[in-house]
C-alpha cells in the first residue's frame, strides 16, 4: 500500500487516545481502557463459556459514510457479497456486531424492519449470529458517523426531544425478535460517555442524564421480553462499574493504540487483568466487541491484530474485531477514498475484495 498521499487529520475521540488526552485520565488508561482498582499480579483468565468463542467482527457496508447513509442506501446484493468475503478469507468468523440508525428507522420503519429482517438471513447464510448495536455516541471529527448526541438525552437541551422518542424502534427490533436465536446479544450504544473532557471534569447533569437514558434503554428491552443478554460496548477510559448493572454481559473495546508514546504494552496487560478480575467479582461473561487498532502500513497493522489477539484469548476473552471490510465511514479505508484520523484504516478486507496483506492472521487465533 502507498502511504504517500497525504491523510488529513483532526482530533477525534481516537486521537485523544493516541496522545492521551480527552476521554482518557492516565498512560494507561489511554492506551487500554482500564478500570481503576488495585494492581493484578498475574494473567487471569475468564471462565469457559460460549462468549470465550466468540470469533466476529463489526461490520459496516461498503458503500456509505455514516450509519444514516447506509441504511438509507440499503442493499443486500452488496452485503451478501462482502459477508461472503468475509466467511471465505475468515472460515471461523461467527458473529457480527452491526450498527443500527434510528435516524433512518424513523424516515420509514416499515422499510428499516424488512431490511433488518434481510441482515439476519444474510448473517446466517455465513453462519453468524448478530449482535445489533441500537446506538452510537461514538463522533468523529473528520468523517462523524451520526446517531445520538447530549441534545437528545439532556432534558430540554434542544427541540430534537418528544416523549417515548425512541419507543416504537425498540419495539421494531427487540420486540419483534425478543426471542430471536439469530441475536447474540443487544447492544445498547457504542461507546457512551463519549466526551471531550474526563467524565469528572464534565457537567454532572450530562453524565447523569446519559446514564438515566441508557437505563431506560435497558429497561425497555427487558419490558419487550429480549432474552438475548444486554450489553453496553464502551470506550477505553469508561469503567465497567459505570455500566454492569445494565448489562448481562460485559464489553470492552480494548485497543492498544501503538501509536501512542505513553502506550505501554504491561499496563495494557494489566488492564485486562483488572477487567477479567472485575467480570469474575461480579459473575458476568466478558467480551471484546471491538479491537486491534489501526495503521496505514499493512506489516505494523498485523502487528497490533497477532498482539491484540494473543492477549485477549490468553484471557480466555472472545472478540468482535473492528472491522471487517472496507467501508466510506472513518478509518474504515485507504487515503484514495477520503480522509482519516489517527488510527489509519482499520478494515481486513480491501475495496477491490482482496484480503488486506497478512491479515489472515486473524485466523491463528
Amino acid at each position: 500500500m502507498s502511504h504517500a498521499k497525504q491523510v488529513l487529520v483532526s482530533m477525534t475521540r481516537r486521537e485523544a487516545l493516541r496522545i492521551g488526552i480527552g476521554s482518557t485520565v492516565s498512560a494507561a488508561v489511554a492506551a487500554t481502557g482500564a478500570w481503576a482498582a488495585e494492581p493484578v499480579a498475574q494473567t487471569l483468565v475468564m471462565p469457559g463459556s460460549p462468549w470465550s468463542q466468540v470469533r466476529g467482527f463489526n461490520y459496516q457496508p461498503s458503500y456509505g459514510s455514516t450509519g444514516f447513509e447506509l441504511w438509507q442506501k440499503f442493499d443486500a446484493k452488496t452485503i451478501e457479497t462482502e459477508l461472503a468475503r468475509g466467511k471465505r478469507f475468515f472460515p471461523k468468523m461467527n458473529a457480527l456486531r452491526w450498527w443500527q440508525s434510528w435516524d433512518s428507522f424513523l424516515r420509514d420503519p416499515q422499510r428499516y424492519t424488512r431490511n433488518f429482517d434481510m441482515t439476519l438471513e444474510l448473517a446466517t447464510k455465513v453462519g453468524c449470529q448478530v449482535m445489533p448495536c441500537l446506538f452510537n455516541r461514538w463522533h468523529d471529527a473528520t468523517l462523524d458517523y451520526g446517531g445520538i448526541y447530549v441534545d437528545h438525552f439532556l432534558p430540554q437541551a434542544s427541540w430534537v426531544q418528544k416523549p417515548k422518542m425512541f419507543d416504537v424502534f425498540l419495539q421494531a427490533l427487540i420486540g419483534q425478535h425478543k426471542d430471536d436465536p439469530r441475536i447474540l446479544a443487544w447492544d445498547l450504544c457504542n461507546e457512551p460517555y463519549a466526551y471531550g473532557l474526563p467524565r469528572e471534569k464534565m457537567l454532572p447533569q450530562i453524565v447523569e442524564s446519559e446514564t438515566a437514558w441508557l437505563k431506560m434503554l435497558h429497561d425497555r428491552c427487558k419490558e419487550l421480553g429480549a432474552r438475548a443478554p444486554i450489553t453496553v460496548g464502551i470506550h477505553p477510559g469508561v469503567p465497567l462499574e459505570l455500566v454492569e448493572p445494565i448489562s448481562d454481559v460485559l464489553s470492552i473495546h480494548p485497543y492498544f493504540v501503538h501509536n501512542n508514546p505513553k502506550a505501554s504494552k504491561p499496563d495494557y496487560e494489566k488492564s485486562l487483568d483488572r477487567d477479567v478480575a472485575f467480570a469474575k467479582k461480579v459473575g458476568k461473561p466478558l467480551v471484546s466487541t471491538e479491537c486491534c487498532w489501526g495503521a496505514l502500513d499493512d506489516p505494523v497493522r498485523v502487528e497490533s491484530v497477532r498482539y491484540t489477539l494473543t492477549q485477549l484469548k490468553t484471557r480466555g476473552i472472545g472478540w468482535l474485531v473492528y472491522l471487517l471490510h472496507h467501508s466510506l465511514i472513518a478509518d474504515a479505508h485507504g487515503p484514495e477514498f477520503g480522509p482519516l484520523s489517527m488510527p489509519g484504516n482499520l478494515a481486513f478486507i480491501e475495496a477491490d475484495g482482496s484480503l488486506r496483506p497478512g491479515h489472515e492472521v486473524f485466523n491463528e487465533f
